[in-house]
């Protein structure tokens, strides 16, 4: 009985403890919430976001206490352009570069134990780490910049590489290394992305760049291209980039060749460097397009160094009403194939300011008072009366066809459909087949790179063996493969060493760098005057002082120093020693005191040798120059290394040089001038036109020439009488005989003379223009000139309409040549003979380009339901039937 109780007594005991327990649990997860007993999922979500950030912040607590101990900090390599696109979750910036072109590089390193000294080396490497090849020559390429870090400060270094044409993926390996040449901490690899070839940067600098979020989705911008693939590849990467902050703009214009179009808006112009401000007024010269936001930036621009370039002055603070913007917004709504768009809606005055413009300033089609622009070389400059960021002018339909045509100045297009498997698409009027074409999406142009090229990207359908066709293909033909066909991996801009240009310039380099034989008449001179020396003159001396027994004695003397001037003068005339020849191109633009300057260089030495090349100037660029386009490197050759350092002055170190061999270089600089090569109106007379050399250079066998621009064509239509197509030379032949000019000979520096009448040009077949009077300027020339023809037909090509943006401009220009190597590089081991000879090429004015109008259609002529546009938030989005 008393154990049945204590078990009974024991039960209940246990039985109230477990439900005291239970209950106190249950309190116990009210309380703390039960992890997910009681909450919603989207309290679930919260707090797993909640911990997985505080993970997060715990990690990077570690990795920073980490950091501490070690002996440097070294942050990513990042392309500068791309540095402020931030689109991945872990903040890291997007790594973009295009193929051929040079780029500037930005990386983030300190120091954290002591003071450092070293270099940075940064190469492009193939999947093993080695530094790529330059295709078709035996070299690989590293660049090189000092790193000097102070304990404990951080310091961005930059750098500038040249990305291989050829590579098809891209990684980059950057190396610390201390002053003995060792590796100073562990090497870093990055991954890059290449753009494809017609797509380029569009730089926003402003006080408040979110504000310009919206251009990232417009169809100016996104160029929608559905496929059956559904691939849609942007024209544009829109970086947006805060105007009071470090600007993410390379300090060479060299290496703004990707860039297409930069916006401006209230930029700290404390945050531009001088060579900065450079850069971007030589980029503008080449075809930039800067868009200015009037209404914040004008007034502070008035004493700045682009005050000589704005389109217009600003005057009083004014607001635009409705009236005010009707024939802009009515101009800008038409579509000639489809229904107008719906007009602006002002739904309060804008605020904005008067424009005043200077001379050289236009109004843009239907938008005097509203936006103004200037040409400026083969660039311009736009601003605008009122935000460009306006919330009703952004969210007008026809927006995006204005900036499409008038702000950015491209050609018209065309919006279509195809059924339901193809989404909308977006084409070129009248060019249908050139969509990605790199001459419709940047109007930046680099004579020495870009003229007589081709840029577009193409699918192209191929058939294949019919045995791997799919099964039920019609007729039992070949299935056919489509496959992308890029005419130039990095499209317009891109380091060009087989362009036109380049093979003119191997060309003339190849013939003017050859080994000549002496002639016969140089042993009959080189006889002739050792005898005269040797006989009479010998004992005429001698017999004067009275002592023709001596004559016996100078005459073995004589013989040896006749023997050495003979063997010093045939090394100079067959190569025995050391020698550099130099053929140049120097293009200027308008009233620019700068020029781009194209070197090709070779250098030659009967003996193994070395050789460094310094720059003076600090935009220069230079890489090995191939000889061919057919030569690689053979199974087991090996690459020699050479390096392209920044430091003091630019270099390009290590080029090693075979015995009686010729090694070609290419470099690039931007050359400052003592004054510019200009055609200007006097002040008293606007109606004369005189030309004026202040360059500092005298120039010979000078033409200026003329070039209607109504008188373009497309080169790819020019026929034959039987229906072929013309051969390149003839085509440019016949250009040239639609050309005005004159013969100037020599003018030297510093001398201004009225512009005579210019008269047509007849040109002979296989002959260059004025080439009688090229033959007398010859025959009068003292010493031995370098044959440049091959570039002097180049200097006279002339965009065609197949360049859709500077096609069908007006333009005078100056074509001459320098017969030396001008300054500005210098060869080390110095050579015994060097020789030289630049074409000149002053771009001296240019008409503006006639604008290419509305587009023919709208995305809502074609996807009439659905349709939003692209610009909008979606919770601002009318409806799109209003449209129409």
């Amino acid at each position: 009985m008393r154990m049945d109780g204590c078990r009974s007594s024991c039960a209940g005991a246990a039985r109230r403890w477990n439900t005291s327990l239970l209950l106190a649990l249950f309190a116990l997860t009210s309380l703390t919430g039960c992890g997910g007993c009681n909450q919603t999922p989207a309290q679930q979500a919260a707090a797993k976001k909640a911990r997985e950030q505080a993970e997060i912040a715990e990690a990077k607590k570690r990795a920073e206490e980490e950091k501490k101990n070690k002996p440097f900090v070294i942050g990513r390599l990042t392309p500068l352009l791309s540095e402020n696109l931030i689109e991945t979750e872990e903040g890291f910036s997007l790594r973009l570069a295009k193929p051929g072109h040079w780029t500037t590089t930005i990386q983030p390193m300190k120091a954290n134990l002591a003071d450092f000294e070293g270099r940075i080396t940064i190469a492009a490497v193939d999947p093993s780490g080695t530094p790529m090849a330059i295709p078709h020559t035996p070299y690989e390429m590293t660049s090189s910049r000092p790193a000097v870090l102070a304990k404990g400060r951080g310091k961005r270094v930059e750098n500038e590489l040249l990305i291989p044409s050829n590579a098809e993926k891209l990684n980059v390996v950057s190396e610390l290394l201390n002053n003995a040449g060792s590796l100073a901490d562990a090497p870093l690899t990055e991954p890059w992305t290449l753009m494809p070839s017609h797509q380029y940067f569009f730089i926003v600098l402003a006080r408040e760049p979110a504000r310009y979020g919206f251009l990232k989705v417009t169809d100016a911008v996104k160029a929608p291209f559905q496929d059956l693939n559904g691939t849609e590849i942007p024209h544009y990467r829109v970086v947006l980039a805060d105007g009071n902050k470090p600007l993410p703009l390379p300090p060479n214009v060299l290496t703004w060749t990707s860039v297409a179009y930069v916006v401006w808006d209230e930029v700290n112009l404390d945050r531009l460097d001088p060579a900065q401000q450079e850069a971007l007024v030589d980029w503008i010269h080449w075809g930039g397009r800067l868009i200015i936001n009037g209404p914040d930036s004008l007034d502070s621009l008035r004493a700045s160094f682009l005050k000589d370039y704005l389109p217009a002055d600003v005057g009083e603070r004014i607001a635009f009403d409705q009236a005010a913007i009707d024939d802009f917004s009515n101009g800008w709504s038409q579509r000639p194939a489809g229904k107008p768009l719906k007009p602006i809606s002002v739904t309060k005055p804008w605020s904005g300011v008067q424009l005043k413009p200077r001379d050289g300033g236009k109004a843009l089609p239907h938008a005097d008072k509203l936006f103004y622009e200037r040409p400026v070389g083969a660039g311009s400059v736009v601003v605008s009366a009122v935000q460009l960021a306006e919330r009703d002018l952004v969210n007008w339909p026809g927006f995006d066809g204005f900036l499409n045509g008038a702000l950015l100045r491209r050609p018209a297009r065309e919006f279509t459909v195809d059924g339901d498997d193809v989404g909308l698409q977006s084409f070129w009027v009248d060019a249908k087949e050139r969509v990605r074409d790199a001459y419709f999406t940047t109007p930046l142009r680099w004579f020495a790179r870009d003229a007589a090229t081709s840029a577009n990207a193409r699918d192209v359908a191929t058939p294949v063996n019919a045995s791997n066709q799919y099964y039920g293909w019609q007729g039992g033909a070949a299935m056919p493969e489509t496959s992308l066909v890029v005419d130039r991996a990095g499209g317009l801009g891109e380091w060009n060493e087989f362009g036109p240009v380049s093979e003119a310039g191997r060309d003339a380099l190849v013939d003017a760098a050859g080994v000549r034989v002496p002639a016969a008449s140089f042993v009959v001179i080189c006889l002739a005057v050792y005898l005269v020396v040797l006989v009479p003159l010998n004992w005429m001396v001698f017999y004067a002082l009275g002592r023709v027994e001596w004559a016996w004695i100078s005459a073995p003397l004589i013989a040896l120093a006749g023997t050495m001037a003979v063997v010093r003068q045939a090394q100079l005339d067959i190569g025995f020693v050391r020698s550099q020849t130099e053929i140049a191109l120097m293009e200027l633009q308008g009233d620019l005191p700068r020029g781009h300057l194209t070197r090709y260089t070779a250098i030659y030495s009967s003996l193994s040798d070395t050789y460094d090349l310094e720059f003076e100037n600090s935009s220069a660029v230079a890489s090995p120059f191939p000889r061919d386009e057919t030569w690689t490197p053979a199974i087991g050759d090996v690459l020699s290394t050479v390096a392209f350092e920044k430091y003091d002055q630019p270099r390009l170190r290590g080029v090693e040089v075979s015995s009686a061999s010729t090694q070609m270089i290419h470099s690039e600089q931007m050359l400052p001038l003592d004054g510019p090569i200009r055609l200007y109106s006097p002040s008293n007379n606007p109606r004369l036109l005189q030309i004026e050399n202040k360059s500092g250079f005298n120039l010979s066998d000078v033409a200026i020439v003329f070039r209607d621009g109504s008188n373009a064509v497309e080169p790819a239509k020019v026929t034959r009488a039987d229906g072929a197509a013309e051969s390149p030379d003839e085509v440019q032949r016949q250009g040239w005989n639609k050309l005005k000019g004159f013969w100037l000979g020599d003018f030297k520096s510093g001398t201004a003379l009225p512009l005579p009448p210019l008269q047509p040009l007849a040109v002979a077949k296989g002959e260059l223009p004025f080439a009688a009077e090229r033959a007398r300027s010859t025959q009068l020339t003292s010493g031995e000139r370098l044959n440049i023809d091959p570039l002097l037909r180049m200097a006279f090509w002339f965009p065609q309409l197949d360049d859709p943006i500077h096609g069908s401009r007006d333009e005078y220009r100056l074509i001459g040549r320098i017969d030396e190597v001008l300054p500005g590089s210098v060869v080390s081991p110095t050579a015994s003979q060097t020789t030289g000879a630049t074409v000149v090429l002053a771009h001296l004015r240019r008409s503006d380009a006639p604008f290419p109008g509305v587009d023919k259609n709208s995305p809502l002529d074609v996807q009439p339901q659905g349709r939003k546009n692209a610009y909008e938030f979606e919770d601002e989005m009318p409806d799109p039937s209003e449209g129409n």
